[in-house]
Parts: C-alpha cells; sequence; structure tokens
C-alpha cells in the first residue's frame, strides 16, 4: 500500500508503468481473444494478440484460470463503478428542481405573453437524460457499448468466490439496488423487478454476434429499447412482475 504522504497521481517508476501497461494490454487482449474464441483460446494467443512474450503473460497470472479470473473480477469492478455513476446522477436530478414546461407560469414570475413560443434553436442531440429514461436503461446502455469483460464467472473456476470477487459483487448489488429503487419510485419499473433481473437482462441483451462492433452495439441498443417500453408500460398499467431472482441466485451462478 502506498505511504499516505504521496500523492495518489505520483508518476510510477518506468519499471512499474511498464509493467502496468503490459498487465493493461494483457487484459485488454485476453478480453479480445476470449470472447472471440471462447477460454479453450491459449496464453500463447493472449500474449501474440498483446504484442507481449508469452513469458510475460505467465509471470503475471501463473496459469489460464488466473487470467480469466482476473478478467472476470476486472469486468465486475468497472460494472460497480459505472452503476454508481449512474446512481448517482439518476438520484441527483431526481432531488434537483424540475424545469417548467413551456408556457407554464412561474412562481417566481410573470406568465409568458400569448404567442409563438420563441426558437431557441434545435433541441440537443444527446438523447434524454439518465433521469428520463431511467438509471436501469442509462447503465445496460453503458454496459452493452463500454464493458471490457465478461460478468458470469466462466465454467471451471470451482469453489468459493475469492474475496477481491465477492466484495465487488456486493458492491454492485448495492449500486443496482439504489439504481432500481429510485426507477421503481419513479413509475418506471414495476414491482417485482429485482436487482438481479438487470444482470439477467444485460446477459440476453449481450450476446456474443457475428458482426464487428459498431453493428453489434447498435442491435444490442435496439432490442434493450424495446424491453424498456415494455417495462415502462407495464409499471404504468400496475401490473406487478411475479417474483424475479434474488441477488444471491445470481451471485450463486458463479459457482460451478
Amino acid at each position: 500500500m502506498p505511504a499516505t504522504d504521496e500523492p495518489a497521481d505520483r508518476p510510477l517508476p518506468g519499471r512499474q508503468r511498464e509493467a502496468r501497461a503490459n498487465d493493461t494490454a494483457v487484459l485488454t487482449a485476453a478480453r479480445e481473444v476470449f470472447s472471440a474464441h471462447g477460454t479453450e483460446a491459449s496464453m500463447a494467443d493472449v500474449a501474440r494478440h498483446a504484442g507481449v512474450g508469452v513469458g510475460s503473460v505467465y509471470r503475471r497470472y501463473p496459469t489460464k484460470e488466473a487470467l480469466v479470473e482476473a478478467l472476470h473480477v476486472h469486468a465486475v469492478r468497472e460494472a460497480a463503478r459505472l452503476a454508481a455513476e449512474v446512481a448517482d446522477a439518476v438520484e441527483g436530478a431526481a432531488g434537483a428542481p424540475s424545469a417548467p414546461a413551456p408556457g407554464s407560469r412561474r412562481e417566481d414570475g410573470p406568465a409568458p405573453e400569448d404567442g409563438p413560443a420563441p426558437e431557441d434553436g434545435p433541441a440537443p442531440e444527446d438523447g434524454p437524460a439518465p433521469e428520463d429514461r431511467g438509471g436501469v436503461t442509462a447503465f445496460l446502455e453503458r454496459q452493452i457499448t463500454g464493458a471490457t469483460g465478461p460478468l458470469l464467472r466462466p465454467p471451471g473456476l470451482r469453489g468459493p468466490l475469492p474475496p477481491d470477487l465477492a466484495a465487488a459483487s456486493a458492491e454492485l448489488g448495492a449500486e443496482l439496488e439504489r439504481i432500481v429503487a429510485r426507477d421503481r419510485a419513479a413509475g418506471l419499473l414495476p414491482e417485482g423487478f429485482t436487482t438481479a433481473d438487470v444482470m439477467q437482462l444485460l446477459q440476453h441483451l449481450r450476446p456474443a454476434l457475428p458482426f464487428g462492433r459498431d453493428r453489434a452495439d447498435a442491435l444490442h441498443l435496439r432490442y434493450l429499447a424495446l424491453v424498456a417500453r415494455g417495462l415502462h408500460e407495464q409499471a404504468r398499467a400496475g401490473q406487478p412482475l411475479p417474483d424475479g431472482p434474488r441477488w444471491d441466485e445470481w451471485v450463486g451462478a458463479w459457482h460451478d
């Protein structure tokens, strides 16, 4: 652990900086190789794709199972950070005063005069904010387009979850609970929708497709829009869902 009096952004020594860059390259290469060829791909395949020697890979990850586990832990931690960002954005927007509708009377000023609304320019093209489409949809969108690894523990990794993976999964579950609770309160999710449902949806919405990344992402987002519309309509109709999976059931899927 670094000393507390050292700046957090202090540059790393040359060898440490090179080791960290190599580790990032290996994890990125492993993600791409395993996504394309499955975990049957060899460590030599990963090293070749990363542009490093196979000995460098084995020095950091003594077995392929260790490499796959490290990639998985990285992905769950990344998802937890993303969920926290989305939860903060949605909760922050919910606490902010809402903008008045065009033509409505404001309490701090007179009502606008009759007549055509002023032309303030084109509407923004960035799409609705997270609070408009819901935190669950925002989280799934960002996971589809930006995730760097699998969120299911691959088969063959037996035994209890390692402590770092257990901690990351607990953090992810807590952040998703914030998102689901806020969406449910906003009438965007039906009763019975769970945090584990979010992850199950992600698995169904982001399968491997035989297309380039841009085309695959566009298709995944297309199907996400259909699912989100169905959830919103079911919530507005007041139709609860049957009991869904619990978070511990989802995490239990990470055991072989």
